[in-house]
């Protein structure tokens, strides 16, 4: 477990978006990929078509008695009708026949659509089709006949009464199809995906309430005492205690037992509970880790399970069969038969024993108090690894017969609402809340990794003889009194195994 620090995790929104980013990655890349796909089957599935077009200048010599304003204002009035003409049954059917296609009228007249600018006296005829040859015929006919079909309707016998509509531009014949357009279908398909995929990503980060700064955890009611780096497994499985802890970690562990030592009220820390307001924060993580450092620091240590409803270490830590805190609670068990050595030096637990439903009448028994206060006179520190404070009573009634209790919270998983409610459940009884620890938190880039290993991973001497201590590990509790607090949460590894007690 680390003291706080401020470069561990860094208070940016833009890097709360961009560790989601990192992890989110794949959904940008399935959105792009299928918008792209999209954009492939309509193109593919679209009919593809082409376009001839022809541009007419209008003009209108001037008729007898006209200036040659009267006849530009008259081109300028006749040019609109002119497109609506290009469509009219008639003209379309004189224009197939002249193009000699073998559509229907009705197909040419679609294929046809025209454009009359009355200020620059532009007609703009679009030919569009299936066939590239069929449109180029049309728009040739149309290039090559509606002056002479115009001048026939408007014949009325004067001289300079007929409009001139010269070709300016086209009929053009181009091999490309305008419809569907590939590149531009493709390259609107990955802007989308890309889009969709940041948007996603972007919402993500904004509805995701996990702790992910220990900002986060600084606006909560109770001081922030800890933070435990996330790191891997060491170790062999077939001693969960026998631990190969990471060089952080042990050297955090240090760190928090100093400054939980020189409390002004550690002498009253006898027992130390360990809860999380949810399963899966890493509370019994941390009881065992603090169980360790407590031990390894000379003080006679015994862990208490106290979820018996889902009891774990005795299976996790391959404990020995037989009763433990349900028996003596319900059976009146005697507590010295309960509680089981470790190949740990100064290292005891007792064990939920056999689950059961009853965990918060047991538990709210006087016999648990007695229980307590006798394992208080024989050991140094009491660990009590709790049960989740939501939804049961069980860990809010250890929580108020113990002197203290840490409340863990985990990255990326804990939130503001339901640390605020795990604090309130402990306020609720009286509960003396020490602080939060911040667990599982990944390790800042460029981190000094390289340390000495941690010595200790051997087996001790016999775990079953009267644990003792030595004159120099005496003089680390007060003279009189009761005995001092070595310290909290040590955040060092265990082994394989100790990640399944991660609940």
């Amino acid at each position: 477990m680390f003291p706080v620090e401020k470069w561990q995790v860094p208070v940016v929104k833009l890097g709360r978006f961009l560790r989601s980013a990192r992890k989110g990655w794949w959904i940008v890349v399935v959105s792009v990929l299928v918008c792209l796909g999209v954009a492939a089957l309509v193109t593919a599935t679209t009919a593809r078509a082409y376009q001839s077009t022809v541009r007419f200048y209008v003009s209108a010599p001037a008729a007898t008695g006209q200036s040659a304003l009267q006849a530009d204002q008259l081109a300028r009035q006749r040019i609109v009708g002119y497109a609506s003409l290009l469509t009219s049954d008639r003209i379309v059917e004189q224009l197939t026949k002249a193009s000699g296609v073998s559509a229907p009228v009705a197909d040419v007249t679609n294929m046809i659509s025209a454009f009359g600018d009355s200020n620059t006296l532009l007609l703009t005829v679009n030919v569009n089709g299936p066939s590239k040859d069929d449109t180029y015929a049309v728009a040739s006919a149309i290039a090559t006949n509606f002056n002479r079909m115009v001048n026939d309707l408007e014949n009325t016998g004067g001289p300079g009464t007929q409009s001139v509509l010269n070709v300016v531009a086209g009929p053009t014949s181009d091999d490309d199809p305008v419809s569907p357009r590939e590149t531009l279908n493709l390259g609107l398909g990955l802007l989308l995906g890309l889009a969709l995929g940041v948007g996603i990503l972007i919402s993500r980060s904004r509805g995701d309430r996990s702790l992910r700064t220990t900002a986060d955890l600084e606006t909560s009611a109770a001081p922030l005492l800890a933070t435990v780096p996330a790191e891997k497994r060491h170790g062999p499985r077939a001693d969960s205690l026998a631990v190969v802890a990471g060089p952080l970690r042990l050297e955090a562990a240090r760190n928090l037992r100093t400054i939980l030592h020189f409390r002004s009220d550690a002498d009253n820390l006898r027992a130390i509970a360990v809860a999380s307001a949810a399963a899966g924060e890493g509370r019994t993580t941390v009881a065992v880790n603090l169980a360790l450092s407590c031990a390894e620091a000379g003080f006679r240590t015994l862990l208490v399970e106290t979820d018996l409803r889902r009891p774990q270490l005795a299976e996790d830590f391959h404990l020995a069969a037989g009763g433990g805190l349900a028996e003596v609670l319900q059976q009146g068990m005697d507590l010295t038969a309960a509680v089981q050595p470790t190949s740990r030096r100064n290292l005891a637990i007792l064990p939920a024993g056999a689950a059961t439903a009853r965990a918060s009448e047991l538990l709210g028994t006087t016999t648990m108090e007695a229980l307590l206060a006798a394992a208080k006179e024989r050991y140094d520190v009491v660990i009590l690894d709790t049960a989740p404070l939501l939804p049961y009573a069980d860990a809010r009634i250890v929580s108020a017969l113990a002197d203290g209790v840490l409340l863990v919270t985990r990255f990326g998983q804990s939130t503001p609402e339901r640390i605020q409610a795990g604090l309130e459940s402990l306020h609720l009884v009286r509960a003396k809340v020490l602080g939060t620890v911040f667990n599982a938190v990944p390790l800042p880039r460029g981190g000094d990794r390289d340390a000495t290993p941690v010595s200790g991973a051997a087996h001790l001497p016999d775990p079953s003889a009267a644990p003792s201590r030595t004159a120099q590990q005496r003089s680390v509790p007060a003279a009189s009194g009761p005995k001092s607090r070595p310290g909290t949460p040590a955040a060092q590894q265990q082994s394989g195994e100790q990640e399944r007690v991660e609940r």
